[in-house]
């Protein structure tokens, strides 16, 4: 299995994309992209859904 080390832009700490999933085909489009880890995807979500559900009140 391939795996590519790559650093998140949240964090700033390194970590695998592992073959076959999304972040790695799209790394392997763009490889000057800016990705994040899943620990930093999961709070950008919830910091969005949050913002999203305070307008709708």
């Amino acid at each position: 299995m391939i795996t590519y080390e790559t650093t998140c832009f949240c964090c700033k700490k390194p970590f695998l994309l592992k073959e076959g999933t999304k972040k790695y085909q799209k790394f392997k489009r763009n490889m000057r992209g800016k990705f994040s880890c899943d620990a930093c995807d999961d709070k950008i979500y919830m910091e969005a859904r949050k913002h999203l559900l305070g307008k709708l009140q």
